[in-house]
């Protein structure tokens, strides 16, 4: 609906926009940025490096992905990715590299997805929960991690397979 004049706004064709067919005010599709990033820490002597994974407490939780939220209002990437590593699982991590980024609109229309790598500072540490977005946190060797990972197709699996190649 029009935020002017309240009427309903229609579909600007061949545009990701809408526009009110009474006052021509145009409305463009907001874009919510979403961050996720592969966390890594050395492994114990003499084994592999490990990469943190994690289960969701909603959507689909038999998979193991990895640390994820929106980028809140003036907010920068890197800042997002440090805020939702420390909100969710209660690390710290530096060494922050942009990886890539990928539409998806399975999370809705104007998401936009940026994928980062990242050292965990707190090596020794083990993840802590938050126990309202994730039900579980780990660190998993590079040359062991689980079958139940995100789908071929996702921004999440490319940086998987990119921290721990076959």
């Amino acid at each position: 609906w029009c935020g002017a004049c309240r009427a309903e706004l229609a579909d600007v064709p061949g545009e990701s926009a809408r526009r009110c067919p009474d006052c021509d005010l145009y409305v463009p599709m907001q874009l919510s940025a979403a961050v996720l990033v592969a966390i890594t820490r050395p492994g114990p002597a003499g084994r592999p490096d490990e990469l943190l994974l994690v289960r969701h407490a909603y959507g689909p939780t038999g998979l193991w992905a990895l640390v994820a939220g929106f980028v809140d209002a003036g907010e920068t990437l890197e800042a997002a990715v440090r805020r939702e590593v420390g909100e969710e699982v209660g690390l710290t991590v530096d060494g922050l590299r942009y990886f890539g980024s990928q539409p998806w609109a399975m999370s809705g229309p104007g998401t936009l997805l940026v994928g980062f790598t990242a050292r965990s500072v707190d090596a020794a540490a083990g993840p802590v929960v938050d126990g309202k977005e994730l039900s579980e946190a780990r660190f998993f060797p590079l040359d062991a991690l689980p079958a139940e990972l995100p789908p071929a197709y996702s921004i999440s699996r490319w940086l998987i397979d990119a921290t721990a190649p076959v």
